[in-house]
């Protein structure tokens, strides 16, 4: 049975060869003489072209109708994909000109069943070819390398082992955007403020400020950060030496040393300060402006002034274990 040639017109044709002739069963009645199949062919040859009438012709003279009623049983599976070409063709369920892909003009060779768009700027104009780079996100071998990189430059402009660069602790305290406003109007820039340090009594801040994006503006931060970084005095490495009061601009900061295990009951931007420091316990209070980038810049100002136990020893005509005792109860 194939689909588009038995039975199209709903009715069937009989060929005689050699002697045989190979009948269908048919709800009209059956063709017996040839007369009548002429009649018949020309009827069809109306709603048929030359080469679907040969088809027809041929499928009729080699199908039985035993096979027509097994291919029926089998449904659409047991239909052939194209109609047999001669005579000697056998019933193909998958012709191999129906099988092959499709392959179009533009296409290249292995590229069926579809062709890939065109990387033409217009469909007239072959020499003018788009070419778009592939766009590779960063991996993480290349971020590291870039850190890596990052660290040796530090550690070649500071003198600093890289290991121990590598090591810093880094915060930032501020991150913001900012428009210088100009006669060609306003300029967007990002801002960031970083504090490093290596929790042992070791401090350093830094600013940076870029237009190319808060990546590059951090990035610029902790170089300066590192370059500034400077020792602070701190009492048995926990806290700071007596009370400080200090100005700085319109920040007033009270600090307070505290006692083992008092913690860190401080203003959020002191207490990332701190935690970079090295101190673990310290009280202190902020009066007036809270801006948080005076703030910072404030307390690493206090925290390098201070004077070590042996310059206020000597200040005073104490000793230094005298010193601890009264006036630090160690």
């Amino acid at each position: 049975m194939f689909k588009n040639t038995v039975c199209l017109a709903g009715r069937p044709l009989h060929r005689i060869t050699a002697g045989t002739t190979r009948l269908f069963s048919s709800s009209i009645p059956t063709l017996k003489d040839e007369r009548t199949v002429e009649s018949h062919l020309q009827f069809l040859s109306k709603f048929y072209t030359p080469d679907l009438l040969q088809s027809i012709k041929i499928t009729e003279s080699l199908v039985t109708p035993k096979q027509v009623l097994d291919l029926k049983k089998r449904g659409l599976e047991g239909k052939s994909k194209a109609a047999p070409s001669d005579v000697s063709s056998d019933l193909h369920r998958a012709d191999p000109k129906w099988t092959e892909p499709i392959v179009y003009p533009n296409q290249a060779d292995n590229r069926s069943p579809y062709a890939p768009i065109p990387a033409n700027q217009a469909p007239d104009r072959t020499d003018l070819v788009m070419r778009f780079k592939e766009t590779k996100t960063k991996a993480k071998n290349d971020r590291r390398a870039d850190r890596k990189a990052f660290t040796k430059g530090l550690s070649n402009l500071t003198g600093l082992d890289e290991g121990y660069v590598s090591r810093l602790y880094v915060r930032p305290i501020v991150m913001k955007r900012v428009s210088c406003q100009t006669s060609k109007g306003k300029i967007p820039n990002f801002y960031a403020l970083t504090v490093v340090g290596d929790k042992n009594g070791m401090i350093g801040l830094g600013e940076g400020k870029s237009r190319d994006g808060m990546r590059t503006a951090l990035g610029k931060a902790h170089w300066n950060a590192v370059k500034n970084l400077t020792p602070i005095t701190r009492y048995e490495d926990r806290t700071i030496i007596g009370n400080i009061d200090h100005r700085y601009h319109a920040v007033k900061l009270f600090l307070k040393s505290a006692p083992s295990g008092f913690g860190l009951r401080v203003n959020s931007n002191i207490f990332e300060v701190c935690q970079a420091a090295g101190i673990k316990d310290l009280a202190g209070k902020v009066y007036k402006s809270r801006n948080p980038m005076n703030v910072t810049k404030g307390f690493v100002e206090a925290l390098t002034k201070q004077r070590s136990l042996e310059d206020l020893a000597s200040g005073r005509g104490k000793k230094l274990v005298d010193l601890r005792k009264v006036y630090y109860s160690a």
